[in-house]
């Protein structure tokens, strides 16, 4: 399943974030997954660089209640990986 994020996730910057460990911002353009298991695409900035169609795939604790990308996006992450 393949979920944007809305123009309202966008104003409140709910389709960022931050991977401290890897100094990485990702600006999501779109989910696609299910379960636990989900890949976000999008434009990461890294060290001051910006890539376009930056991927990251990710695998949740627990399966998400709310199936919106903002409310997938925020749940707590067990791992990822960047597929580029």
């Amino acid at each position: 399943m393949r979920l944007l994020f809305s123009e309202q996730e966008k104003e409140q910057e709910l389709h960022k974030i931050y991977l401290e460990e890897e100094d990485l911002l990702m600006e999501g353009e779109w989910l696609e997954g299910e379960g636990k298991h989900y890949v976000i695409s999008g434009i990461a900035t890294i060290e001051g660089e910006r890539y376009h169609d930056f991927q990251i795939e990710f695998a949740l604790l627990e399966e998400p209640g709310a199936m919106t990308a903002s409310g997938i996006l925020s749940m707590e992450w067990d791992w990822y990986d960047f597929l580029c």
